[in-house]
């Protein structure tokens, strides 16, 4: 009986050990999203949460949408101008903003480093319509020569009466044309 089970019980560490290699496709090369001169358009998803004082309007949370549209120059360079939604803890802004981003190696996954900038625009009171900047990293993973998926993180900073800083996420999809 002990016999069998250590039998079995090295067999199982055995198989966990043990791996095959990859099967490899000669016909299948690594996908990048083109790095082509041209129009670009990325939508993303955002949200964030509020750092420091929270408890006045729009600097607990939010979540929205961009959509941003402009040119890529060469295999790292794009500049965009967007607009979008986003929700608050105190109402609705509506971000008009640039947007650079540089990429680094390019494969189908590929590090970038992004700054947006712009307004923030509140018309149920233009007074307190702010200013922003957003720096920050993320990752692009190309699932076609013309489309890919996008995921980073960044610092908020708007200001306007007052300060906010928020830390915020983006989840979005990118087309090359």
């Amino acid at each position: 009986m002990k016999r069998t089970f250590a039998l079995l019980l090295s067999l199982t560490c055995l198989v966990i050990v043990v791996s095959a290699q990859e099967i490899v496709s000669p016909n299948k090369p690594e996908t990048n999203l083109s790095t082509e001169k041209g129009f670009i358009t990325i939508n993303e998803l955002h949200f964030g949460f509020g750092l420091g004082v929270t408890s006045v309007p729009y600097s607990k949370s939010f979540f929205g949408f961009t959509t941003i549209n402009g040119y890529q120059f060469n295999k790292s360079i794009i500049a965009a101008a967007g607009t979008g939604l986003s929700f608050y803890n105190g109402g609705l802004l509506v971000p008009l903003l640039l947007d650079f981003r540089y990429r680094f190696y390019i494969g189908q996954y590929t590090p970038y480093i992004f700054a947006d900038g712009g307004f923030m625009l509140n018309f149920s009171d233009f007074n307190n319509s702010k200013l922003f900047v957003n720096p920050g990293v993320g990752v692009r993973y190309a699932f076609t020569n013309y489309w890919a998926g996008n995921l980073g993180a960044g610092l908020l900073v708007q200001r306007g009466t007052f300060r906010d800083s928020f830390i915020n996420f983006k989840m979005g999809a990118t087309y090359k044309f």
